[in-house]
């Protein structure tokens, strides 16, 4: 994945857990507003790190997969 694209999936990540948090009504009302939208800021970061993690650990994966040939060897059989 090219540098554009994985920056691409990481903003729409962080933009929706932001759009998400924002758009519960209620909640954002005076300080405890303030602390329930940090604390979802926070989760939501943790959320987008893990998932930079693990599609980083399914890439190497797959490159590892696909650049790997496996050729058959005979075995001689006794």
């Amino acid at each position: 994945m090219n540098k554009g694209a994985f920056l691409f999936v990481i903003v729409t990540l962080f933009l929706g857990t932001i759009t998400l948090a924002s758009a519960i009504p209620g909640l954002l009302e005076g300080f405890r507003g303030i602390v329930i939208w940090s604390f979802l800021f926070y989760c939501g970061l943790i959320v987008v790190a893990q998932l930079v993690a693990a599609m980083r650990g399914l890439k190497k994966i797959i490159d590892e997969y696909v650049e790997r040939k496996t050729e058959s060897k005979r075995v001689r059989l006794r």
